[in-house]
């Protein structure tokens, strides 16, 4: 029965060298996915930085930084434009009313869209 049980046994020790060069493959496997999936993303990651330096990099922040800045000063420029046509309207009309009353001479309907007013000196 020894004999049987040698035989028995051998097959079974070469099954744990061919487990062991499995294994052992499986590892050399899967470290060279590991070591591919490193260099990609390490590509990407220099592919992203080189592309999106443009979109998210300081001189882009800086750039938005003062778009706004230039955004708030035009729409502070544009209310005080308008504060100051509210101004320069109400002034002419107050001008205008005070041309016409005080006018001897005048040709057409007072009431007339445009006015034109010269003033002239003949001496």
């Amino acid at each position: 029965m020894d004999d049987m049980e040698r035989i028995e046994e051998e097959p079974e020790d070469e099954k744990d060298g061919e487990e062991i060069e499995e294994t052992s493959a499986e590892k050399s496997h899967s470290l060279l996915i590991t070591i591919l999936v490193a260099v990609a993303m390490l590509l990407a990651g220099i592919l992203l930085g080189y592309v999106g330096r443009g979109q998210y990099g300081p001189e882009a922040q800086a750039s938005r930084t003062t778009a706004t800045a230039q955004a708030v000063a035009a729409a502070t420029q544009t209310a005080a434009n308008a504060v100051a046509s509210a101004t320069q309207a109400a002034a002419n009309a107050e001008l205008m009313t005070f041309l016409t009353e005080n006018t001897r001479h005048y040709k057409g309907d007072a009431n007339a869209p445009v006015t034109i007013i010269e003033f002239s000196d003949f001496q």
